[in-house]
């Protein structure tokens, strides 16, 4: 006869668990008794025989004593002692604003520091709780809360494009051959800009003619958004805008002014979730168009005071891109030549007349040509007195 006990708050007789009674019966007719139900059953398989006991908990701890009777021997007693292990709860993990990340995954700017609790509630003995970025162990410290919890606080600094989509797994267990409990985050990360390019350049712009410009952002995430810039203000048309592969794609219809030559065209790009993400790529505007031609008297003569005998003088105004490679100067529709001797003498962009005579009166204009085309001036009218 077989009897098991289990002793209870050192009663050495402990409390009667299961019997095993094969006295006077064959194999396979025992009489069996068990304060555990269906919960354990005795194998007579084995050697030693064993009592089985299944879905063990923790009040199931104790010291176990085994009584065998027999029939022409003294009875024998054996204890054992039974520590039951009680595994973790499976970790739980929470942002630095305690909020489940189960139900929340909170998008981190690129740069910074990333705060993650893993909490982990019961465990016998205590667990070990610890931090891994895929595979790498990342941290393995932990304290034990005041409410019997286990955490492990992680702070994981200046994450960037290298750990976006990474794992940031939590694993917690409290002896080498029971399974690991574990949960994971995977980690959403807002991208700055890398590149921003203007893609089409020319070496020169013809006034009043419409081109368009593109320009490419890449490594944002989410997309970049592209702004245009003319010197210091902000052109808002764009003609189209189109994102994919994580290439932001903007094209601008651009018609250059005079005003434009020598400007600075600018493509911005910026992540609107990340302050100061903004790069930008400048192209200087070289404008070409034809002379804008005007001609002036001296300022110092007084046109209603000129008389036979004095010297006059004029002075033509000229803005172009390119340079001009020709100026031309007229009296009455006539080409003017220079002629030092006769007192008319071309320097640069000035006319002198020297010494004049009431022939030299009538109406001065002066033509100045580039690769762009030819323009004449105003005309100016002289009197001679």
């Amino acid at each position: 006869m077989v009897l098991w006990f289990r002793e209870i708050n050192g009663n050495p007789e402990g409390e009667p668990l299961y019997s095993f009674d094969a006295r006077g019966r064959s194999k396979g007719h025992e009489l069996t008794w068990s304060a555990y139900g269906r919960r354990a059953f005795f194998v007579t398989a084995t050697d030693p025989a064993e009592l089985s006991v299944a879905n063990i908990t923790e009040r199931d701890e104790g010291t176990y004593r085994c009584r065998v009777d027999f029939r022409n021997s003294p009875t024998r007693n054996v204890r054992v002692n039974l520590t039951v292990i009680v595994p973790p709860e499976r970790p739980v993990i929470f942002n630095s604003e305690r909020r489940d990340t189960t139900n929340l995954i909170q998008p981190y700017n690129e740069g910074d520091n990333v705060v993650l609790l893993c909490e982990v509630r019961g465990g016998r003995p205590r667990p070990w709780v610890k931090w891994f970025l895929e595979n790498e162990l990342l941290d393995e410290s932990y304290e034990v809360g005041e409410n019997g919890v286990t955490v492990n606080r992680l702070m994981l600094p200046n994450v960037g494009r290298q750990h976006l989509h990474a794992r940031l797994m939590c694993q917690a267990s409290n002896l080498p051959t029971i399974p690991y409990q574990a949960k994971v985050v995977v980690l959403d990360i807002n991208l700055r800009p890398t590149a921003v390019t203007i893609t089409t350049r020319e070496r020169h712009l013809e006034y009043n003619k419409t081109y368009e410009i593109e320009c490419k952002a890449q490594g944002s995430r989410p997309l970049a958004v592209i702004s245009w810039w003319k010197g210091t203000h902000h052109i808002r048309h764009q003609d189209k805008q189109s994102e994919s592969d994580g290439v932001t794609l903007s094209v601008l219809k651009f018609v250059p002014s005079i005003e434009d030559d020598g400007k600075y065209l600018t493509c911005r790009a910026e992540n609107p979730a990340i302050a100061d993400s903004t790069i930008e790529d400048k192209w200087l505007l070289n404008v070409e168009y034809q002379p804008l031609v005007s001609i002036k008297m001296g300022t110092t003569l007084k046109p209603d005071d000129i008389k036979e005998g004095d010297d006059v003088y004029f002075e033509c105004e000229v803005m172009a891109n390119p340079k001009v490679y020709r100026l031309v100067w007229y009296h009455d529709g006539a080409e003017i030549s220079h002629n030092q001797s006769a007192g008319v003498i071309l320097s640069d962009r000035s006319l002198v007349l020297r010494g004049i005579t009431r022939a030299a009166a009538g109406s001065y204009t002066c033509l100045a040509a580039n690769s762009q085309g030819k323009s004449g001036s105003n005309a100016v009218q002289l009197s001679v007195m």
